[in-house]
C-alpha cells in the first residue's frame, strides 16, 4: 500500500491526526519524493560546473544525449541576456539516431566572457565563458574550469558509432590519394571539418587531415595533444629552413617567443601564409598599434607610398633580419632601392656639405645620421614626410639649435 493510500484511510477514522501529521512530516523530511528523471543527458561539454573555453573559434558544440521521443520535440536551447531573458533561440544544427537514442547537436555562438543557456524542458542552465585567444602562449588548461573535449581520450566510447574514420558522403576529398599516407587521420574529421574544408589558405597537415602530425606527440598514446606554451620545435619539424630565424641578430617579437600562432593560423585562414588578416599592414597593427595612423587617408598627413602599396613588409623582414627593426637592408640601402637618385651620396643632401652618413645622429643617442634622421619612414604632418617643418627652420632646429 502506497503512503498516500494509507494516510488517506486512516488519518481521520483514528482519532489521532496529530500522530499522523507527525509521521508525514517525517517521511517528508527524510524521504523526498524524487524528481522526475531528465529525459536528456548532456553527452559535451560536460557542465557540472561554469566552464571555460580558450579558443580562437567564437563556438562551442553542444551534444544531448535523448531517450524519450516525446522529450525531443520539446527540446529548445535559448541563449539568455545577462539579465537572464531570452536572447535567441539556437537551431539544431544535426540530429542522429542510433538504436532507440537520438544525439542532437547543436553549435553555440560564445561572446567574451560570461554566456549562459537555457535548456528546455527542465530549464536547466549552462554557463560557459569564453576566452578568445590569438596565441596558444595565452592558454592554460591547467585552470581546473578549462574545457578540453579531448583531456582523457580521442573519442568517447558513446561518440565512436558515428564519429568513425569513415567520412561523411559530402567531405570532397580525395580519400584513396590520403589513405597512402600514414599520418591520415580521419577520425578528427567529422567534427572538426570546418577547420579542414572552410579556410582559403590551409596549412598542409589540416589540408591533408594529418591532424595528429601535430596533436599526437607521444607516438603510441591515446590521448589528443593540444599545444601550449612554445610551439616553434614542432613547427620547425616540418620547416627546417625556418631554424634559421633565430640566429639573426634581429628577431621578431613572435619569433623570439616561439610562438609562430600569433601571426599565423596552424589550420588555416583566410589570408596567404594561414594570416588571420592582411600580411602586409593590416595583420602589423594587430600588435604595433602605434603605426595605425599611418595607414589611414586623411588631410593633413603624409602617408610613405610604400605602405599603401607593399605595405609593412616592403622594408620589414616579419621574421628575422641581420638589420636593426628588421629591415631588409641598412637604413640608407634600403631607401635607395626605391629612391635611386641618391644612390652613392653620403654628403650634399638636402643642402651643401650636409652628410648622409657617416656621422653620429646628434638627435638620437648611439644611432648613426641617416635618412630616417629627417625624414619619418612611416609618415608625416609635414611635406616629404619631414619631421618637422621646412618653414622656419623648424626641421633643421631639431638638431641645429
Amino acid at each position: 500500500m502506497n503512503t498516500a493510500r494509507f494516510f488517506s484511510q486512516n488519518f481521520w477514522r483514528s482519532g489521532k491526526p496529530a500522530f499522523y501529521l507527525t509521521v508525514l512530516l517525517i517521511t517528508m523530511l527524510f524521504f523526498p519524493c524524487q524528481q522526475t528523471a531528465r529525459a536528456y543527458t548532456i553527452v559535451c561539454p560536460k557542465a557540472d560546473k561554469p566552464l571555460l573555453l580558450q579558443a580562437r573559434k567564437n563556438n562551442i558544440s553542444l551534444v544531448l544525449k535523448v531517450i524519450d521521443k516525446n522529450e525531443l520535440s520539446e527540446l529548445r536551447i535559448e541563449r539568455l541576456t545577462r539579465q537572464g531573458e531570452k536572447e535567441l533561440i539556437i537551431d539544431v544544427l544535426e540530429s542522429q539516431k542510433l538504436n532507440k537514442t537520438w544525439y542532437v547537436h547543436y553549435t553555440l555562438p560564445l561572446k567574451k566572457g560570461t554566456n549562459r543557456f537555457r535548456i528546455f524542458p527542465d530549464e536547466r542552465e549552462l554557463k560557459i565563458r569564453y576566452k578568445p585567444v590569438r596565441t596558444i602562449m595565452n592558454m592554460d588548461f591547467e585552470i581546473p574550469a578549462a574545457y578540453l573535449f579531448h583531456r582523457k581520450e580521442v573519442i568517447p566510447a558513446q561518440c565512436s558509432s558515428c564519429h568513425s574514420k569513415k567520412l561523411p558522403k559530402d567531405a570532397n576529398l580525395d580519400v584513396k590519394q590520403l589513405e597512402k599516407s600514414s599520418d591520415y587521420s580521419p577520425a578528427c574529421f567529422s567534427c572538426h571539418r570546418q577547420l579542414i574544408s572552410q579556410p582559403q589558405w590551409r596549412h598542409g597537415p589540416s589540408a591533408n587531415v594529418h591532424c595528429l602530425n601535430c596533436h599526437q606527440q607521444k607516438k603510441g598514446k591515446t590521448r589528443i595533444s593540444i599545444l601550449t606554451g612554445r610551439v616553434d620545435d614542432v613547427c620547425f619539424e616540418c620547416h627546417v629552413n625556418k631554424r634559421k630565424f633565430k640566429e639573426s641578430a634581429h628577431v621578431h617579437g613572435p619569433v623570439g617567443t616561439g610562438d609562430c600562432t600569433v601571426c599565423h593560423d596552424p589550420h588555416g585562414d583566410k589570408y596567404e601564409f594561414q594570416l588571420w588578416a592582411d600580411g602586409h599592414s593590416a595583420l602589423c597593427i594587430g600588435c604595433h598599434a602605434d603605426k595605425k595612423d599611418t595607414l589611414r587617408q586623411r588631410v593633413g598627413f603624409y602617408s610613405h607610398g610604400i605602405i599603401e602599396g607593399g605595405g609593412c613588409i616592403a622594408c620589414h623582414d616579419p621574421h628575422s633580419s641581420p638589420n636593426r627593426f628588421q629591415l631588409y637592408k641598412p637604413i640608407n640601402a634600403l631607401c635607395t632601392s626605391c629612391h635611386t637618385s641618391l644612390q652613392g651620396v653620403t654628403v650634399g643632401h638636402p643642402v651643401g656639405n650636409h652628410p648622409l652618413s657617416g656621422k653620429t645622429d646628434p638627435r638620437r643617442k648611439g644611432r648613426e645620421l641617416s635618412c630616417t634622421s629627417c625624414h619619418n619612414p612611416h609618415g608625416s604632418r609635414f611635406r616629404y614626410l619631414l619631421i618637422g617643418d621646412l618653414l622656419g627652420g623648424h626641421v633643421c632646429s631639431k638638431c641645429h639649435h
